[in-house]
């Protein structure tokens, strides 16, 4: 990709492959509120963010328990796994590879920030990052502002910049920095959901790398 000299990775779904993981939590507090659990197909057609939209649309009512209350039952759970996912297949060489190409390479993730963190260094990728950043909170409601927040510190050109994601919401995130993205469809939502974005769409991370021709 010609000009390229920074690139926004997006994390869960993105570089860590933690679909199943996810399904798995969620269908299991949707057993524990006799709701209708999520196929996989179900699962990446429904996920969106801000997520206290897709508990809504799968059954999860916010007059009977709170957001809060479901949030942290999922958070929690997620804690618990998150150093059982894998990364996804390639990530650690393409990772490597661009770093040593000189390319600047942060992470922006709906992750809390501290749980970001953890991960990272489970991986054993913090040589790969000028910065990791997630939001500051656990419930996921929107990356957009902490993107344009995070372009402004790095101080960036954002026509040499590009966010790498597996959702809608990434490139929401991205249009709103002014950069360019692709998507992956290896993560939380569907290849065709991601076609609706108007950018080109991988079925996996080794195949938007290679698109970038390092």
């Amino acid at each position: 990709m010609q000009g390229l000299k920074t690139i926004f990775w997006d994390w869960n779904g993105t570089l860590l492959d933690d679909v199943e993981e996810c399904i798995e939590i969620i269908n299991s507090s949707l057993r524990k509120r006799s709701l209708q659990t999520l196929t996989r197909a179900d699962y990446l057609e429904k996920f969106e963010f801000p997520v206290i939209n897709y508990y809504k649309s799968i059954g999860f009512d916010f007059e009977v328990e709170s957001f809060e209350k479901v949030g942290k039952e999922y958070i929690d759970a997620y804690a618990s796994k998150m150093f059982e996912c894998r990364l996804q297949q390639g990530a650690r060489p393409a990772l490597e590879n661009i770093r040593r190409l000189g390319i600047s390479q942060y992470v922006l993730s709906a992750l809390q920030h501290s749980a970001l963190q953890s991960c990272i260094s489970h991986y054993q990728l913090e040589d790969c990052f000028a910065r990791v950043q997630g939001l500051g909170d656990a419930y996921a409601h929107s990356k957009v502002e902490l993107g344009q927040m995070l372009l402004g510190e790095v101080g960036c050109d954002p026509g040499s910049a590009l966010m790498i994601g597996d959702t809608i919401h990434d490139y929401e995130t991205a249009t709103a920095m002014g950069i360019r993205c692709l998507l992956v469809a290896s993560g939380h939502n569907s290849h065709e959901r991601l076609l609706t974005c108007g950018v080109p769409v991988y079925d996996t991370l080794e195949d938007c790398v290679a698109s970038l021709s390092l």
